[in-house]
């Protein structure tokens, strides 16, 4: 006990030196950089990133503390497709508003087999990530994500529970922040890239049908047959018979052909051929 209490001490007054530091930082470009620190108080953290979503339109990146490199992969291949499959995406797609979630916890079963792991998450050398969501006012959801690269250890149970503590906290400063300033950036005009964006229920929507629809998002999203059985409530077998359906209508034999497909996808809708500066498609399949 006596060694517990002076810790205690030390974090709480660690973390009330950053409450005033991002209370002074709020509705400035200093912002992003005191979120991260006072995290770094706390525990480690090589990073910070914000993200505001809206449906399923072109997420905002609201600030990172990236480099420039880091952030071409991180931040820009993801809001040009990549992030319909992202658990945070399907978090805030579910309704969810507020909370502290680690991405390990919110994934699905075999999300590190996933096609979206292989080809755009392990590209970004990302290892651990937590996210703090927040309303951003104007019909916006943001998450605030806390990472570690691979090179760092893992977020241990105690820290996870620190993050857990301090993330109400988090939450409400992240909010007044960005509900205050930039409005025109978080509600933006999303006509010129309408067409560049699309819910995955699109896809191939006059191919497949919604069932077969719904089962290819999971897939890509990394869900086993297990896991699709379960959240579907049918049975395994039915599960292989409608991805071997998705496989034979789209003409493709692999999640990775699957995985081109639906990029290809985005980028036809986008009118444009600079919307995957990471290269993820060599080839376009027909899908018409």
């Amino acid at each position: 006990m006596t060694n517990q209490a002076p810790r205690r001490h030390l974090l709480l007054d660690s973390f009330s030196r950053s409450a005033v530091e991002l209370t002074q930082a709020l509705e400035t470009s200093n912002f992003v950089p005191a979120l991260l620190g006072a995290v770094q108080r706390i525990v480690h953290a090589d990073f910070v990133m914000v993200f505001g979503y809206r449906g399923s339109d072109q997420p905002n990146l609201l600030g990172d503390t990236l480099d420039r490199e880091r952030h071409r992969v991180i931040a820009e291949d993801y809001i040009n497709g990549p992030y319909l499959l992202d658990p945070f995406y399907q978090l805030v797609e579910d309704g969810r508003r507020e909370g502290c979630f680690r991405l390990h916890d919110i994934a699905p079963d075999r999300f590190r087999q996933s096609e979206y792991y292989r080809t755009h998450y392990k590209r970004t050398g990302i290892g651990e990530e937590v996210g703090f969501v927040f309303d951003a006012g104007r019909g916006v959801t943001g998450v605030t994500s806390v990472a570690r690269w691979r090179s760092s250890p893992g977020f241990a149970r105690d820290e996870l529970e620190l993050l857990q503590t301090i993330g109400p906290a988090i939450g409400a400063f992240c909010s007044r922040h960005w509900s205050r300033i930039s409005r025109a950036t978080l509600v933006a005009d999303h006509a010129a890239s309408a067409n560049a964006v699309s819910a995955l229920e699109d896809f191939a929507g006059g191919i497949l049908s919604a069932r077969e629809r719904q089962i290819m998002t999971m897939i890509l999203q990394g869900h086993s047959t297990q896991s699709l059985a379960h959240h579907l409530d049918i049975s395994p077998g039915t599960v292989k018979i409608h991805r071997k359906n998705v496989y034979r209508k789209l003409n493709i034999s692999t999640q990775a052909e699957l995985f081109a497909a639906y990029l290809a996808f985005v980028q036809s809708r986008g009118d444009s051929t600079g919307l995957f500066p990471g290269g993820y498609t060599k080839r376009r399949p027909s899908l018409r």
